[in-house]
């Protein structure tokens, strides 16, 4: 298993170009047709197309893969430190920055909604009773990611727990040593995340949230998570060859190339909602259900095999951008919520007000949280 437990500096890059996309996705809720965001300048036909189709195509399979690397290393860090550091850890270096962004950073943006964007003029303190402790509001923010990853681990333990536990057996899961997956049963695996995705959205359509977590995208989250611990089990992500990551990869172009096709005959362009795609029991929430899936396995698969082979070495630079990353994943909210709002006044295209914030506050949060990650009592948890 040392080949599988080294460092392997593909995936930290990998992390960092995923956390990047995160913040490209937010700015482009902004100034785009869909999505949740604490602040919305939705204009411009042009804007609303190539922004739109940004946030359906990273919303596929960007938190879906982040997800199954997370799980990744689970086992791993499982292995090494047992159930009880494992759960410490897990709750040090998630519950604790999902804590402060319930209580500190998540009321603060909504408050600096309510003042400048809303223009409502309140005091903070009265503002965070009257509002925020009365209604008890839990906002997360994009941190509903780590929220929804500690409940996943903690399955995950409690699983391993009860299966060593019923075996009387002590130790971890032996490796199996399984193929790759044949292509026909990562088809059979797509369509299954698309039937019960689409079922699923009949009750919970897209964006509906219940308690900071977004149902209708459940059913890929949680088979992402459970590929990325046979991934590791199996050591799959070295078993990916060029000839399989080609395959997937022409998919994936196919695939993409298929939504105007699939929004103009699904009326989602007509209707200028996506209530249509967006659940029910329709055809066309099952065919954008179904289109979703092969985006996120399609994807997943090509991402990984071209950062194993083109992005396996770092420099100081690369480095650098690695060990601030998880930083910049908590704080960029507070960067680019108000870097969109200051340029509210300028007359210009939505795309180009993308372009500029996206310039800015993107090598900006990583400056900022490198700095931040340094601080003494913050290195232990970021």
């Amino acid at each position: 298993m040392k080949n599988i437990e080294t460092r392997k500096l593909y995936i930290d890059n990998l992390r960092t170009f995923l956390i990047t996309l995160v913040m490209l996705l937010h700015i482009a809720v902004t100034y785009g047709p869909i999505g949740f965001w604490y602040y919305y300048e939705r204009t411009g036909l042009l804007s609303t197309y190539l922004l739109g189709f940004f946030v359906s195509f990273n919303q596929a399979f960007l938190l879906g893969l982040f997800l199954m690397i997370s799980a990744y290393f689970i086992i791993p860090s499982y292995d090494r430190k047992g159930a009880d550091l494992f759960i410490r850890d897990r709750f040090r270096r998630l519950g604790i920055p999902l804590l402060f962004y319930i209580i500190i950073i998540g009321p603060f943006l909504i408050y600096i909604q309510k003042l400048f964007i809303e223009k409502e003029k309140v005091n903070f303190l009265y503002f965070y009773y009257n509002f925020i402790i009365k209604n008890i509001i839990i906002e997360a923010g994009p941190l509903w990611f780590l929220q929804a990853l500690l409940i996943f681990s903690l399955f995950y333990i409690l699983l391993v727990e009860l299966i060593k536990k019923a075996q009387k057996k002590k130790g971890t899961f032996e490796k199996k040593g399984l193929d790759f997956p044949q292509n026909y049963k990562i088809i059979l695996f797509i369509i299954s995340i698309a039937i019960v995705t689409f079922l699923v959205r009949i009750r919970f359509p897209i964006e509906t949230s219940i308690i900071n977590l977004q149902l209708c995208f459940l059913p890929q989250y949680v088979s992402l998570f459970i590929l990325g611990i046979f991934a590791y089990r199996n050591n799959w992500f070295k078993k990916i060859t060029y000839k399989k990551a080609i395959f997937w990869l022409s998919v994936l172009i196919f695939t993409t190339l298929l939504w105007p096709i699939l929004l103009f005959f699904s009326g989602t362009f007509k209707e200028a909602n996506i209530t249509l795609i967006a659940g029910g029991f329709r055809w066309q929430a099952f065919l954008y259900a179904l289109w979703e899936a092969i985006i996120a396995i399609s994807s997943s698969i090509s991402i990984i095999y071209f950062f194993k082979k083109r992005l396996n070495r770092q420099n100081n630079l690369f480095g650098s951008l690695y060990k601030s990353a998880y930083t910049v994943f908590i704080i960029h909210p507070l960067i680019i919520v108000p870097l969109s709002y200051s340029i509210k006044g300028l007359e210009i295209h939505p795309l180009i007000k993308f372009s500029i914030v996206a310039a800015v506050s993107i090598p900006l949060s990583f400056i900022i949280g490198n700095i931040i990650r340094k601080m003494p009592f913050l290195k232990r948890i970021l």
